[in-house]
């Protein structure tokens, strides 16, 4: 009975190391097993984040996809709102050709009118002139005879001159200014000697 008893305790011994033996395999499998879960853990976490940064990256491009549209859109709308404007401004240049062109052959009809009349006005004149071309001659003569005049007594004719201003005068009235204590011109107040009158023959 000693014996059987001694059996039964080196048996359970055995089990005892066998389920030791066991429980470290099992220890060592799960603290591989929970390393690897870790590992994993740590993948899911960093690809959660990538895709987090992934989305905020997508959501970004999208925000400014839609702002480069917003843009191009106004771009269109200013490009368009433009053209109407240049389209306007060749349709009022246009009218303003139109309206030169009418405005020039008007100045051309106008400027025509302008001729005939003159034409005529110059022949009404001609024979006008045909019969007054006596009185201006006559008119002309005077006034070449007034000219001739000393411009001190007017009425005698000039013929002496003042060398000193090239002022002419009749002759007794320049010697009248010579014997005189103030021999000055008449015309200029330029003062002269006997030496300086010199006649002239007009």
């Amino acid at each position: 009975m000693g014996d059987n008893l001694l059996m039964k305790k080196r048996s359970l011994e055995r089990a005892i190391q066998q389920t030791k033996t066991s429980d470290d395999f099992f220890e060592t499998k799960v603290a591989r097993i929970e390393d690897q879960l870790k590992a994993y853990l740590d993948q899911i976490q960093r690809l959660t984040e990538d895709r987090v940064q992934k989305i905020a990256t997508f959501e970004n491009t999208q925000k400014r996809q839609l702002d480069v549209r917003k843009s191009s859109q106004q771009l269109i709308d200013t490009l368009e709102e433009a053209q109407a404007k240049a389209d306007r401004g060749r349709l009022d240049l246009a009218e303003l050709q139109i309206e030169l062109e009418k405005e020039r052959f008007e100045r051309k009809r106008v400027e025509a009118d302008l001729e005939t009349v003159r034409r005529k006005a110059e022949q009404l004149k001609s024979h006008a002139d045909g019969s007054s071309e006596a009185e201006k001659l006559k008119q002309e003569l005077g006034e070449y005879k007034e000219i001739l005049k000393c411009i001190v007594c007017h009425d005698r004719r000039k013929e002496v001159v003042i060398t000193k201003c090239f002022h002419l005068f009749c002759n007794p009235c320049v010697k009248g200014i010579t014997e005189s204590r103030h021999r000055k011109c008449p015309v200029c107040a330029a003062s002269f000697g006997p030496n300086d009158v010199k006649p002239v023959y007009i």
